[in-house]
């Protein structure tokens, strides 16, 4: 399926080589703080494509981030890649520090919206089950996520796909809400009509 207009043919690439960096978090355990102001997450804080902090979520001060910790940008995407992999969130300008299981990728010649589309493809979650370390836990290696291959069409074309993508992901958002507020009131009216 394309868009009308566009036919040159997809390039194969790698995700490296439209990435500035790809790097991940603390390989240890930070000193945690109850007065910390940066929250330290793992790869199970990234749900739907954002950073989801929980009571359990601990803290950390800004002197145990890292340099990399403090550069993440608008141009990056978060992914989990120790136990559950390849689950992605948007860095949104949050405080804060990583741990080991959760990727940073910080694009740059690609478009950042087609690539994150692009990495929720069952041909990349393929190739990502089958480059994994570990025997208990499994673990997505740097190196593989840099050699992620992709076909990647002209930016023109990136930046409409990963648009359409992303505005997808919203109406999706927009309907689990409206679905969420149903269920709610379902349940308020099943609790308070039949007593």
């Amino acid at each position: 399926v394309r868009y009308k207009n566009f036919s040159d043919a997809w390039e194969q690439r790698r995700l490296g080589e439209g990435t500035i960096k790809i790097g991940d978090g603390l390989h240890g355990t930070p000193k945690y703080s109850t007065n910390g102001d940066v929250q330290f997450i793992n790869g199970n804080n990234l749900i739907n494509g954002k950073v989801v902090v929980t009571s359990e979520t601990k803290k950390v001060t800004s002197s145990e981030q890292s340099k990399d910790d403090k550069e993440l940008n608008q141009n990056t995407i978060l992914m989990s890649i120790n136990g559950t992999i390849g689950s992605l969130a948007w860095y949104r300008n949050e405080n804060l520090m990583l741990g080991k299981s959760v990727a940073y990728i910080e694009v740059s010649k690609f478009d950042k919206k087609f690539v994150y589309t692009y990495l929720q493809t069952d041909k990349v979650k393929y190739y990502f089950m089958n480059s994994l370390t570990g025997t208990t836990i499994k673990n997505l290696g740097l190196k593989a996520i840099r050699e992620t291959p992709l076909l990647i069409p002209n930016i023109e074309e990136q930046q409409k796909i990963g648009s359409f993508f992303q505005h997808l992901d919203s109406l999706i958002a927009l309907h689990q809400r409206k679905l969420e507020k149903l269920k709610q009131l379902k349940k308020f009216l099943l609790q308070n009509m039949f007593i």
